[in-house]
């Protein structure tokens, strides 16, 4: 890589056809409008717009045998790194966006990333291992510093990439059958809603409400609840008790129990 700074008769079509441009040419007249933008490589057809940029002088980048431009480079990476579960988009400004393919877990390989990061030149920033991510969802980033990389520097990131068997992925949800027990009654409006509302909630992780009918055990469970569809909450059941002495599970009381609180010569009821 060389940098070169055109002026006067180098700055021209011949001249700047092959460079890598090294800074973002603006409007004369608006500085918010941008005619080019750095990183790009020039072309011949590029030169009526530098010359409408009305510069006196252009920044550039040669490259050289063994050189890889960003863009290109930043493909190159984003592809060994990208593994299950996640697309590849761009490059735009020199820059490979990840995104989740489907609604599941992110993982990251961190011993991988880390050693990525620790090459010159390599860029990777990702979101924290383990997050929840929606289809769609922007998780990571893949870029080289520079306009040009060595291509050596590049092999020895896809190979530390490729070891790691895919550094960023997305792990599916398992589809699964969902059970819920309302355990209140609901009206059919009220009984539409929460469905609504449940089906919503537990698509997102690939599953669906299981619709199984009641079985006998479940039954019996109603039955012998103080809870059970169609039926309006009532007071739990009293354990029986009785009228003098401790608790018992019967609802009969010993002669003893019985009489226990008659008077002299008053009659009792058995």
């Amino acid at each position: 890589m060389k940098a070169e700074s055109l002026r006067g008769s180098r700055l021209s079509a011949e001249g700047i056809a092959g460079a890598v441009l090294a800074q973002t040419l603006l409007a004369p007249d608006n500085h918010h409008r941008v005619l080019l933008l750095k990183g790009r490589i020039l072309t011949r057809a590029d030169w009526p717009v530098v010359a409408d940029a009305h510069v006196e002088e252009l920044h550039v980048v040669r490259m050289e045998q063994g050189d890889v431009h960003e863009d290109d480079a930043a493909r190159r990476l984003a592809k060994v790194v990208a593994g299950p579960g996640v697309i590849v988009h761009g490059p735009v400004e020199s820059q490979v966006r990840l995104s989740a393919e489907v609604n599941g877990i992110f993982k990251v390989e961190i011993q991988g990333l880390q050693a990525l990061n620790s090459i010159q030149d390599i860029s990777i920033f990702t979101l924290f291992d383990g997050q929840l991510v929606s289809k769609g969802k922007t998780i990571a980033g893949v870029k080289v510093t520079p306009f040009v990389v060595p291509e050596a520097r590049l092999r020895e990131a896809e190979r530390v990439a490729t070891e790691a068997d895919g550094v960023i992925r997305v792990l599916a949800f398992r589809p699964m059958r969902v059970g819920v027990l309302v355990r209140e009654r609901l009206d059919p409006a009220q009984r539409e809603k929460f469905q609504a509302s449940i089906e919503m909630k537990v698509a997102w992780f690939g599953s669906a409400p299981a619709r199984t009918p009641p079985t006998r055990s479940t039954r019996r469970w109603w039955r012998s609840s103080d809870w059970a569809p169609g039926r309006k909450n009532r007071a739990p059941r009293p354990t029986p008790v009785a009228r003098f002495g401790s608790p018992t599970s019967g609802t009969r009381r010993s002669s003893a129990s019985r009489h226990a609180g008659c008077s002299p010569g008053q009659r009792c009821s058995t």
